[in-house]
């Protein structure tokens, strides 16, 4: 089946195009266009659905017996997501690359209210030493962080000086 050919709720949505006013508050959008798993395999999901007309990112998603290969919106900020399987809100989950099934990276010293711990996807084919989105593991909690290479190694820094006192 084409693209063209293909339908989803987020395609036929009149509230599709009017859900990203919310997020231009800043007079911008920050669109993922590229996102890379642990070991640098390509997760956006050029054949998944689409929101507003852009590829999502692919992540694996287990939560106990479920496990399923979510799409989650590319507009940084929007919550929307793409799955089937019924994920318990408020409940951690473990988060993988869909491609190799390595689990992502857990970024050390940032965590949730709820106890939950955030993971990278890289935006960067330099991976580690470059730009991310860290993503949490709690389901249902839509938080997310854009971080640079400097934003990293200042939070290891942070993390190496709470490990020496």
């Amino acid at each position: 089946m084409s693209d063209n050919q293909r339908t989803n709720p987020f395609d036929r949505d009149s509230k599709t195009d009017t859900r990203l006013d919310d997020l231009s508050t800043k007079g911008y959008l920050v669109v993922v266009t590229r996102a890379f798993g642990p070991t640098g395999e390509d997760i956006i999901a050029h054949d998944g659905p689409r929101f507003s007309g852009e590829p999502g990112v692919r992540i694996r998603v287990k939560q106990g017996e479920l496990e399923e290969d979510v799409v989650l919106s590319p507009f940084h900020g929007d919550s929307s997501k793409s799955y089937s399987e019924p994920f318990e809100s408020g409940k951690p989950c473990e988060l993988f690359c869909p491609v190799s099934g390595a689990p992502l990276d857990r970024i050390p010293g940032m965590s949730t209210e709820e106890g939950g711990d955030f993971y990278a996807v890289y935006l960067t084919e330099k991976l580690g030493r470059g730009e991310l989105v860290a993503v949490n593991n709690i389901w249902g909690n839509a938080s997310s962080q854009m971080m640079s290479e400097d934003d990293m190694l200042m939070r290891l820094a942070d993390v190496e000086d709470d490990a020496r006192d």
